[in-house]
């Protein structure tokens, strides 16, 4: 009888979570749901753990996981959770590693929220989240609009310093031979695709030193700090940015 009844409820609660999602599903998510994707929000897994240093920027928090399944597919799952800028400034972007016991639940991404992200102003994050194995999510880096950045002391992190450092410097130097070449313009026309001109040495993803998003996210830290001279003073800033950059 007990276990006819625990059926009858976990029935239940899936029905429950079913009419939700079609009546909401427009909500959830456009990265994840489209019309032909059926979606229900799933209370039976067991939340994630959320690890975060103390002087972290932004905030986790809100997690919920939801199972899908659309026509000649198999279940999948998400996990949505909310990031917060606890801080006084604008966030351009932001490092997400989450990690579990299952080789296969392990992860980290670069995200940058379209508008940024303004001090006290939230935005809807997501992984996908097939496997049950228990999921701790924390931030590795922080970058701000004008390109100051924070790191994480975890020895796991993502991007480290040294990484940024490299990166950073491989990027300047790069846009110190363009404006040299072609001025202060084609530095700033170049942005959108200086990672394609600025290359990852062989191995700097392997660099325990640098971590593996580390080069990648120096590269972007100077873009940034470009073009937020460039709002604050122009092509003279510029100049004056790229030639005072340490060798």
């Amino acid at each position: 009888m007990k276990y006819t009844r625990r059926l009858l409820i976990a029935f239940l609660t899936f029905i429950t979570g079913c009419f939700i999602a079609a009546v909401g599903s427009a909500r959830l998510g456009k990265r994840v749901w489209s019309p032909q994707v059926f979606a229900w929000r799933n209370p039976l897994r067991e939340p994630p753990r959320i690890s975060l240093s103390t002087d972290s920027p932004l905030l986790i928090s809100n997690p919920r996981y939801y199972s899908f399944m659309s026509m000649g597919s198999r279940i999948g799952g998400v996990l949505h959770f909310d990031i917060t800028n606890r801080s006084n400034r604008p966030v351009h972007s932001y490092d997400c590693r989450y990690y579990s016991p299952s080789p296969v639940g392990n992860g980290s991404y670069g995200s940058q929220p379209e508008n940024g992200l303004l001090p006290g102003q939230s935005c809807d994050d997501s992984i996908s989240a097939h496997e049950y194995a228990p999921m701790t999510l924390t931030l590795d880096f922080v970058q701000f609009a004008d390109g100051t950045t924070w790191f994480s002391n975890s020895p796991e992190s993502t991007v480290k310093p040294d990484g940024l450092r490299a990166g950073a410097k491989a990027a300047a130097n790069y846009l110190l031979t363009v404006m040299g070449r072609d001025g202060v313009q084609a530095v700033m026309t170049s942005l959108p695709r200086i990672h394609a001109d600025v290359s990852e040495p062989f191995g700097a993803a392997n660099n325990p030193e640098f971590g593996i998003f580390g080069f990648y996210c120096g590269v972007t830290n100077v873009a940034v700090r470009v073009e937020h001279e460039y709002e604050e003073g122009g092509p003279q800033r510029v100049k004056a940015f790229l030639c005072s950059y340490p060798n």
